[in-house]
C-alpha cells in the first residue's frame, strides 16, 4: 500500500473517532448539565422551606388546641359522672388490720346469709375471695385495693341474698396485679377491671331482681362480662291427652316441677266423682295448685343454675397518671 493511501484511510478512521469522542462528550455534558440543574433547584426548594414559618400556621394551631381543650373538658366530666360509682381507697389501712378485717368480713356476711336463707355450698371455703389471705399478710401497697375490692365483693354477695337466691355455689376472686398470678399493671388500661366468677341457684325472679340491683347500684359499677343460665327444668309439661276427664277437670299444676295433673292423678283424687273443691284439696295436699291463668304452665317458677362472670370496675382519674387515690397512697408510703 503507498504511502498516500494509507494515510488517507489513517485520516478518515481518526476523522470518525474524534466525531464519535465529541458526540460522547456533548451527551454526557448534557446529562450532567441537567443534573446540576435539578440539585441546584431542590437546594433552593430546601433553603425557602427553612426560611417560612412552619406548618400549622398560628390559626390552625389554635382551633387544634381548642378542640384538645373541649376533648379533655368531656373527659373530665366523663370521669366525674363514673367517679360516683367508686368509692375512695382506704390508704391507711396497715396489712395487719386488713387480715382481720377479711374474717370480720366473712363472719359478718356468714351470719347475714342465715338471716336471709341464703345457703352457702358444703363444698366450697367460702372467705368471700381472699382464701389467700387467712394465714398471710397482703403487701402494703396492695392494700387500698384489695380493701376496696373486699367492699365490693361483701356488697355485690349481700345484693344476691337479699335478692331472694337460694344457695351460693362457687365463689372465686381473679388476683390483682401485684399479687401471685395477677395481671400486670401496665396491661390494666384506663379502667381497672377486678373479675370475681360465681354460680348459684335461685328463681327466676329472684335472678332478674339480683340483675336490676347490680345494674343499677350506686355505690359500685359492676358488668357483667360472662352470663350462662340452665334452666333446672329441661322439658316442658307433658301435654293432655285430650280425654274428656282431663277436660272437664280444674287446671291442677305443680309449680315446681311444671307437671300438669293427667288423668291417673286425677283419678287417685276423686275425679270426676268428687266435687272440684274436694278435688282442689287433695290436689293441693300434694304439692298441686289450681292455675287461675288459661296456659297449662306456670312461667317463672322454675329453678335456675346461673354462672356469671362480674367485673367490678374502677376508673383512672384522667388528670394524673394512675388511680388519685393509689397516687396518695404512693406519696404516703
Amino acid at each position: 500500500m503507498s504511502v498516500k493511501v494509507w494515510l488517507t484511510v489513517f485520516g478518515i478512521v481518526a476523522l470518525l473517532l474524534v466525531g464519535g469522542a465529541a458526540f460522547y462528550c456533548f451527551t454526557g455534558w448534557q446529562k450532567y448539565s441537567q443534573a446540576i440543574g435539578g440539585w441546584e433547584s431542590r437546594v433552593a426548594t430546601i433553603e425557602s422551606l427553612e426560611r417560612r414559618v412552619p406548618y400549622p400556621k398560628e390559626e390552625n394551631a389554635e382551633a387544634l388546641q381548642s378542640k384538645v381543650e373541649d376533648y379533655e373538658a368531656a373527659v373530665g366530666d366523663l370521669f366525674q359522672g363514673l367517679d360516683q360509682f367508686q368509692k375512695p381507697l382506704n390508704t391507711t389501712l396497715p396489712n395487719t388490720e386488713f387480715q382481720q378485717l377479711v374474717k370480720t368480713k366473712v363472719g359478718a356476711f356468714r351470719e347475714f346469709a342465715r338471716d336471709e336463707g341464703f345457703v352457702l355450698g358444703q363444698d366450697m371455703e367460702f372467705q368471700l375471695g381472699f382464701d389467700i389471705y387467712s394465714d398471710s399478710l397482703p403487701s402494703p401497697e396492695l392494700v387500698p385495693m384489695l380493701d376496696y375490692e373486699l367492699q365490693a365483693i361483701d356488697h355485690l354477695l349481700r345484693s344476691l341474698a337479699s335478692a331472694g337466691a337460694d344457695e351460693l355455689l362457687l365463689f372465686e376472686r381473679d388476683p390483682i396485679p401485684g399479687e401471685p398470678g395477677g395481671a400486670r399493671e401496665e396491661d390494666a388500661g384506663v379502667v381497672h377491671k377486678y373479675p370475681v366468677r360465681m354460680r348459684f341457684r335461685s328463681t327466676n325472679n329472684a335472678f332478674q331482681s339480683f340483675i336490676n340491683e347490680i345494674a343499677n347500684d350506686e355505690e359500685y359499677f359492676y358488668i357483667v362480662r360472662v352470663l350462662k343460665v340452665k334452666n333446672d327444668t329441661q322439658e316442658g309439661p307433658p301435654k293432655g291427652d285430650g280425654e274428656a276427664v282431663v277436660s272437664s277437670a280444674p287446671r291442677l299444676v305443680n309449680p315446681d316441677t311444671q307437671e300438669r295433673a293427667g288423668p291417673d292423678r286425677l283419678a287417685e283424687w276423686g275425679w270426676p266423682g268428687v266435687s272440684e273443691n274436694e278435688l282442689i284439696e287433695a290436689a293441693e295436699a300434694e304439692g298441686f295448685i289450681l292455675a287461675n291463668e288459661d296456659a297449662t304452665v306456670l312461667m317463672g317458677q322454675e329453678k335456675l343454675t346461673v354462672f356469671m362472670v362480674v367485673d367490678i370496675a374502677r376508673f383512672l382519674d384522667p388528670e394524673g397518671e394512675g388511680d388519685k387515690d393509689g397516687d396518695d397512697d404512693e406519696e404516703n408510703s
